[in-house]
């Protein structure tokens, strides 16, 4: 698929389980964001995780098409989160390291549905390509697109409301700044899924 919006998915995902008791709102829109895609034998968990060092976890399988995202239980809210979202070229390398900067985006959180709708943004964004669907199937690509969700769920009205077409290409938050400001990141991280993840304050 090259173009921006697709149509209304031809197959729908064959199983979506919430195993958590909550996480309604995130679960309508995930749903409402699935039917422009052909997700057919694509099966969604949405769970509570029982990791220590992270507020949420998440993975694409590949070989069973198993999409999870688990958010922790018992977190306060607001909660900031920092991810990579690009890189630039380090001009000082001497061959030695990664010849690149990650450029970071930080971002709030209000809710545990607004971590799970980030999560599933990013896990879509890699079966989408996966799937042919999309291309450029980076980590930070998929972050941004976990941001572009996160954005517009923000202000989503609530099951029933309509959803944006999904781009080609997810844009990164910052705006692409050409001069990678943030590469550094922020002083106070959780380092986890996706780079850097949401929560315990943690110096790097």
């Amino acid at each position: 698929m090259d173009g921006g919006a697709a149509g209304p998915a031809e197959v729908a995902v064959e199983e979506f389980r919430n195993f958590t008791d909550g996480l309604g709102k995130a679960e309508a829109f995930i749903r409402a964001k699935c039917e422009q895609f052909a997700t057919g034998g694509l099966s969604i968990h949405l769970k509570h995780t029982r990791a220590k060092d992270r507020d949420f976890d998440g993975y694409y399988r590949l070989d069973d098409s198993r999409l999870v995202v688990a958010v922790k239980q018992g977190l306060r809210y607001p909660r900031r989160a920092a991810y990579g979202v690009g890189s630039t070229s380090r001009q000082d390398w001497d061959g030695t390291g990664l010849p690149y900067h990650l450029v970071w985006h930080e971002d709030e959180f209000g809710s545990a549905d607004e971590l799970a709708v980030f999560g599933a943004g990013h896990e879509l964004w890699h079966f989408l390509c996966h799937t042919g669907q999309r291309r450029r199937d980076h980590e930070t690509r998929a972050n941004c697109n976990g941001f572009l969700w996160l954005a517009e769920f923000k202000d989503w009205p609530g099951p029933g409301a309509p959803v944006s077409a999904q781009p080609a290409l997810p844009p990164r938050p910052d705006g692409d700044r050409p001069d990678g400001s943030s590469q550094d990141g922020p002083a106070w991280v959780q380092l986890g899924l996706f780079g850097a993840g949401p929560g315990s304050e943690q110096r790097v």
